[in-house]
C-alpha cells in the first residue's frame, strides 16, 4: 500500500458525494481492495458496510441483499469479481448505485474498474474531510442477523473501533 493509494482512494470517494447516507457497500470477502476501501472511507468520514457474500453468492432469491441495499442506500458497491456477482447485482443494485469491480466486469451493467479509483491525485479536500472526522463519526454499519430474520445495520463509530483496538492492545499481551 502506497501513500498515493491512501490519498487517491479517499478523494475518489469524496468526489462521488458518498457519506453515512450514501455509504460504500463491499460485497466481496476480505481482500486488499476491501481493506483499502474500508480504510479510505474511515479516513475521510464516509461510512462503509461489509455485506456477507452469502447474500450474493449462496442466496437464490437475493431477498436479504435487496433488503440490505434498501436499508443502507449505498452510493457505491464494490465486488472483487463482477461476473461472479452478476446475478446479485442485477437483482439488488439500483441504477443510482455505482458499481466498482476489481476484475471481470459483468456484462450489461456499467461499472468502474477499481484501478480508476486509485487514478486521482490527492487534494486538500482529503485533509479537510479527515480533520472533520471525530469519535462520533460513523465508521461502518455492521450487519447482524436480527431477531426478525432480516439484517440490522448496527452503527459503529470511530470511537467504538478505536476503543476496541485499545482494548486489544491492553488485554492481548
Amino acid at each position: 500500500v502506497t501513500g498515493v493509494q491512501t490519498c487517491a482512494l479517499p478523494i475518489s470517494l469524496l468526489d462521488r458525494g458518498l457519506s453515512a447516507e450514501r455509504p460504500v457497500a463491499i460485497l466481496s470477502d476480505a481482500d486488499i481492495e476491501h481493506a483499502l476501501l474500508a480504510l479510505a472511507c474511515m479516513h475521510v468520514g464516509i461510512a462503509y458496510v461489509p455485506v456477507s457474500q452469502a447474500y450474493s453468492l449462496i442466496s437464490t432469491d437475493f431477498g436479504k441483499l435487496r433488503y440490505v441495499m434498501r436499508l443502507v442506500t449505498p452510493g457505491l458497491v464494490y465486488v472483487a469479481h463482477g461476473e461472479r456477482f452478476a446475478a446479485a447485482i442485477d437483482a439488488a443494485m439500483g441504477a443510482d448505485m455505482e458499481l466498482v469491480v476489481g476484475h471481470a466486469p459483468p456484462h450489461g451493467r456499467p461499472s468502474t474498474p477499481f484501478a480508476m479509483l486509485e487514478a486521482h491525485s490527492p487534494t486538500a479536500a482529503v485533509e479537510r474531510a479527515h480533520a472533520a472526522v471525530n469519535g462520533d463519526s460513523i465508521a461502518k454499519f455492521l450487519l447482524t442477523s436480527g431477531s426478525t430474520g432480516q439484517p440490522k445495520a448496527v452503527i459503529n463509530t470511530q470511537r467504538m473501533l478505536c476503543s476496541n483496538q485499545q482494548m486489544i492492545a491492553q488485554a492481548l499481551p
